[in-house]
């Protein structure tokens, strides 16, 4: 695991602190706040070259879950399919489709221990859905990255925005990537904004980011 120069810093000090050299110190002498061995900026980097690279970011977040959250079996995923507004011309645009192709919109908010970790927007063609990914996702249980990248669909970031601030407090969504999900024949399936909140920092790193 990379751990930046204030990563190394803090392990450096707990290396030789008296505790791990064995001293017998009076108990007032043990310290009472360790601080974490990695930054809330130095994890928050970590996962975002993660998410560069990745072909399924639902995966990434389930794993990351695993890591850093205690395990990803409370990670539920809550959905909604419906938005007023027709799509933004924008949106044709990243996806390099013409204006009258028919797009769906779709949120998806990925929750873990009753707090929203990420929110998934999705513009997408309903026509490219096989009958097995339209069952999946009625079933409302898994991401749509997820159901495409299982029918070998892929995503490919287009860009990132990290929002952690280097000093004060962290901001309600810290990061967010913007990607295509492409079918094996590279034709664009859909668009897929992806928004990452502080709710996925361990309680360490959200108590001390610094």
């Amino acid at each position: 695991m990379a751990v930046g120069i204030k990563g190394l810093l803090r392990a450096s000090i707990l290396l030789f602190s008296p505790i791990t050299l064995g001293w017998s110190l009076p108990a007032a002498a043990v310290p009472v706040n360790i601080p974490p061995l990695m930054t809330a900026g130095e994890m928050l980097t970590q996962l975002n070259q993660r998410l560069v690279h990745s072909k399924n970011s639902a995966a990434t977040l389930h794993y990351w879950c695993q890591q850093q959250l205690n395990g990803a079996d409370d990670l539920q995923i809550v959905q909604e399919s419906t938005r007023p507004q027709t799509p933004p011309a924008d949106i044709y645009q990243k996806l390099q489709i013409p204006e009258q192709t028919p797009l769906r919109y779709l949120k998806q908010r990925f929750i873990h221990q009753g707090k929203v970790i990420a929110v998934f927007d999705y513009w997408y063609r309903p026509d490219m859905l096989t009958a097995k990914m339209q069952q999946a996702l009625a079933e409302q249980h898994t991401a749509l990255v997820s159901i495409a990248r299982q029918a070998d669909f892929y995503r490919l970031s287009l860009g990132n925005t990290p929002r952690w601030p280097e000093q004060g407090a962290m901001p309600p969504f810290v990061l967010e990537h913007e990607a295509v999900i492409y079918r094996s024949d590279s034709k664009p399936f859909s668009l897929i904004q992806e928004h990452y909140s502080q709710q996925l920092l361990p309680r360490a790193q959200q108590l001390n980011p610094y």
